[in-house]
């Protein structure tokens, strides 16, 4: 049961990395724009980086983005569309995957 449930999470994590789509949109519009100058550019990608880090773990596949969109992506109706703005810079989602394992079995001779 255990190896069928670690498997099974295994197969999600294709569908969990799939690549960000930009939407073009006012979203992505205040999240990309460059009339604040290039530091807020600077600003604005690193915060995409961070917000795209996804963190991994099979077989109990969690999965967390602990970063919330800046202020400025008040116009991004949620995660999923700020997410979709900071693809329209080619940042994707940068999976950390670590695998541990449920149970260790250990022989004492």
């Amino acid at each position: 049961m255990n190896r069928f449930l670690g498997l099974a999470a295994l197969a999600l994590l294709p569908a969990t990395l799939a690549d960000g789509v930009c939407n073009a949109d006012n979203c992505a519009r205040a999240v990309t724009g460059t009339r604040r100058g290039d530091a807020f550019v600077t600003a604005a990608q690193s915060d995409c980086r961070a917000f795209q880090q996804k963190t991994i773990t099979a077989p109990a596949v969690t999965i967390t983005s602990t970063v919330a969109p800046p202020w400025y992506a008040t116009a991004c109706s949620g995660t999923v569309r700020y997410a979709s703005a900071c693809s329209c810079w080619g940042i994707q989602g940068d999976p950390a995957i670590t695998v541990t394992p449920l149970c260790t079995k250990e022989a004492f001779e």
